[in-house]
Parts: structure tokens; C-alpha cells; sequence
């Protein structure tokens, strides 16, 4: 199984997910790991995600 398999699997268990029942699950826990799986996917580039944070520090002044 790869890494990304591997991460889902344990981000399913952690809510309780299973496809054996999905019909009954509930639908927040769906939208989380919904979320959870586009995140991964936008990670690797498979996926438009958020823009990177970048950096916001400012430049030193010469004073100094």
C-alpha cells in the first residue's frame, strides 16, 4: 500500500469511517475526510489547492 492509501486509511479509522455502511454515516464525517483526501490530492499536485502561505517577514532596515 502506498503512503497516500496508507494516510487515508488511518484519516477513515479516525472518524469512524467504513464502506460498509456509508449510507448511514454521518455527513460531517463524509465532508472531513472529503476534505482530508482533496487536501492529500492538492498536496501532490494532482489537484488545484490553496495558495502557499509564502513568507511575510520584512526586510531588515539598514540602520542597524
Amino acid at each position: 500500500m502506498d503512503e497516500l492509501a496508507q494516510h487515508l486509511a488511518r484519516r477513515a479509522k479516525a472518524l469512524g469511517l467504513s464502506s460498509a455502511d456509508v449510507q448511514d454515516t454521518d455527513p460531517e464525517q463524509l465532508c472531513a475526510f472529503a476534505e482530508a483526501v482533496l487536501e492529500e490530492l492538492a498536496a501532490r499536485g494532482y489537484l488545484a489547492g490553496q495558495e502557499e502561505i509564502g513568507c511575510w517577514a520584512a526586510p531588515r532596515s539598514s540602520g542597524n
